[in-house]
């Protein structure tokens, strides 16, 4: 009979008192019951309290992945921001003189590892000194916008459209040779004489107009100064041989 009480009592089970009992061992008994059972309720409280604590730090922890998402997100476009207007002329929204160079470099050196040619229009706004002293420089400003705006419309993915500076623009035409460059040229030249500017009127030709000069490489040249050089001549002739009008380096 001892071994049977002793096994219940150990399976965890309600305690078995054999009668007849006493009851001192009545009260003991009793009270390890009370005992036993307000652990039990503490050990479900706790257990309950720790599985709502780790429901909350995975919330939280969610919570915080998402935080962490969106705030790479923000970085990176602020990132992407920054290096856009690192390249950026900030008057013009073209590419800046820095960014232009670097580019020439890097599809001259293309152009010598192909074989294929490559040319550079430099653009001047004709009279610009005598436009700005009239009508202001906010009217200057908008004309170079207005230049700036021919210059883009029917750019293709490849070409690199920027502004060298002041009124100086230039164009490297990708796997362009001269003859086709010219053509660009040429008709850029005339949408610019169309553009209806403020105060176009009153420039010397009637119109706010640009002249061009063009240079291709290799027959230019193969590197980017002396591209450059010769492309600034061709300019410089057709400056002085009326303006409103492209030439071509050694021609």
């Amino acid at each position: 009979m001892d071994a049977v009480v002793y096994a219940i009592n150990r399976a965890g089970l309600d305690q078995y008192i054999p009668k007849p009992w006493d009851e001192p061992d009545l009260r003991l008994t009793i009270q390890n019951l009370l005992s036993r059972f307000r652990l039990e309720r503490e050990r479900g409280e706790l257990l309950a309290e720790l599985q709502s604590k780790n429901a909350e730090l995975a919330t939280l922890n969610s919570s915080l992945e998402e935080k962490v998402q969106i705030r790479t997100r923000e970085l990176e476009g602020l990132n992407a921001r920054l290096s856009e207007l690192a390249i950026t002329d900030g008057l013009t929204g073209l590419y800046n003189h820095r960014h232009f160079r670097e580019r020439l470099t890097l599809e001259l050196e293309r152009s010598n590892r192909t074989g294929l040619p490559l040319s550079v229009l430099m653009i001047d706004v004709d009279s610009f000194k005598l436009y700005n002293d009239r009508h202001g420089h906010l009217a200057g400003d908008n004309a170079l916008r207005g230049v700036a705006k021919v210059l883009q419309h029917g750019r293709r993915a490849n070409d690199v459209v920027a502004r060298y500076g002041g009124e100086e623009f230039t164009i490297v035409l990708v796997d362009v040779a001269s003859a086709a460059a010219k053509d660009v040229a040429d008709r850029i030249v005339a949408q610019v004489a169309e553009f209806p500017f403020e105060f176009g009127s009153s420039q010397p030709l009637g119109r706010l107009t640009i002249s061009a000069g063009v240079a291709t490489a290799p027959g230019d040249g193969v590197d980017a100064a002396t591209v450059l050089a010769a492309a600034d001549r061709a300019l410089f002739a057709a400056k002085n041989g009326g303006r409103n009008v492209v030439r071509v380096a050694g021609k």
